[in-house]
C-alpha cells in the first residue's frame, strides 16, 4: 500500500522531535554524571564515614537514585535485545526511581523552606504537603499505569530506530491505563502549589536575609538558599510547561521540554 507524502513527512517530523528530545536529556545526563564523578572524593571523605541518618539517606537517594534512573533510561533506548516482560520491568523500575528522586527533592525543598522560615511543626507539615502532595499522586498514578500497560513486542519502526522496548503513544496510555486520569486538574493544582511555594521562597528571602547586603550570596550558599531557589525555579518552569493551556498534551509528549 502506497504511503502519502503527508504521512511520510509527519513521521519524519515525529522522529526528528524524538531525536532532539534524546539529545537534550542525554546532554543533561552527561553533565550530571560528570558532576558526580568530579565530586566523588568529597562524597567518600565527608558523607560515607557518617552514620546513617535522615540527612545522609536523603543525600544518597537523590545523588545515586538519579544515577540508577539514568542507567535504566539509557538501557531501554539502545539497540539491545530485550523481551517485552523485561521491558515492562525496566519501565516500572524507571518510574519508581524517577518519582523516588522527585519526591525526595520535593521533601527536602519543603524542609528547607520550613527551616529557613523557622515555622512550627504544623506549618512545616503544610509546606511539605504542598511540596510533595501532587508529586505523590502523580507517582501512584504513573506506577499503576506502567503495571497496567501490557507487555508488547516492538514494532518494525521501533526496531529500526533502536528502541528495544515499546514507546506507547498518548492515545495508547489514555485507552489502556489510568495515566491521564485527572491530568489537567493535577497540572493546574501543581501550578498553584508551586506558585505558593515560590511566594514562600520570596518571603524567605525578604525576611530571612534582610540586611545581609553584599554578603547575601555567601549566606545563601551557607544556608542552602541556592539549592531551594534553583529547585523552585526548575519546578515552576516545569509546572508552567505542563499546564494544558500553555502546551497541549499531544505537543508536549514529543517536545524536548518533556524530560
Amino acid at each position: 500500500m502506497a504511503v502519502s507524502e503527508e504521512t511520510i513527512q509527519a513521521l519524519a517530523d515525529a522522529v526528528a522531535g524524538w531525536r532532539l528530545q534524546e539529545c537534550v536529556y542525554i546532554s543533561f545526563f552527561c553533565l550530571y554524571v560528570y558532576y558526580v564523578l568530579t565530586t566523588m572524593a568529597e562524597d567518600v571523605s565527608i558523607i560515607l564515614p557518617q552514620k546513617w541518618n535522615r540527612g545522609k539517606t536523603l543525600h544518597m537517594t537523590i545523588r545515586y537514585g538519579l544515577i540508577v534512573f539514568i542507567a535504566v533510561q539509557l538501557i531501554s533506548e539502545n539497540y539491545f535485545l530485550i523481551s517485552p516482560n523485561a521491558c515492562k520491568a525496566l519501565f516500572i523500575i524507571w518510574n519508581l526511581f524517577n518519582f523516588v528522586v522527585k519526591l525526595t527533592c520535593n521533601f527536602t525543598l519543603g524542609i528547607c523552606l520550613g527551616a529557613l522560615l523557622q515555622t512550627n511543626t504544623l506549618y512545616l507539615a503544610a509546606i511539605v504537603v504542598l511540596s510533595c502532595g501532587v508529586t505523590l499522586v502523580n507517582a501512584v498514578i504513573s506506577v499503576v499505569s506502567t503495571i497496567q500497560y501490557p507487555a508488547e513486542p516492538i514494532s518494525p519502526l521501533d526496531a529500526e530506530l533502536g528502541y528495544p522496548c515499546v514507546v506507547p503513544s498518548g492515545e495508547q496510555w489514555s485507552a489502556l491505563t489510568i495515566a491521564y486520569t485527572g491530568r489537567d486538574v493535577r497540572a493546574y493544582v501543581n501550578l498553584v502549589t508551586t506558585t505558593l511555594l515560590s511566594l514562600m521562597g520570596v518571603i524567605t528571602l525578604a525576611v530571612r536575609y534582610r540586611g545581609q547586603g553584599g554578603r547575601l550570596i555567601q549566606v545563601l550558599r551557607r544556608d542552602g538558599g541556592v539549592y531551594y531557589l534553583s529547585l523552585l525555579a526548575i519546578r515552576l518552569a516545569e509546572a508552567i510547561v505542563r499546564t494544558p493551556t500553555v502546551v497541549s498534551v499531544s505537543a508536549l509528549d514529543g517536545s524536548p521540554a518533556y524530560l
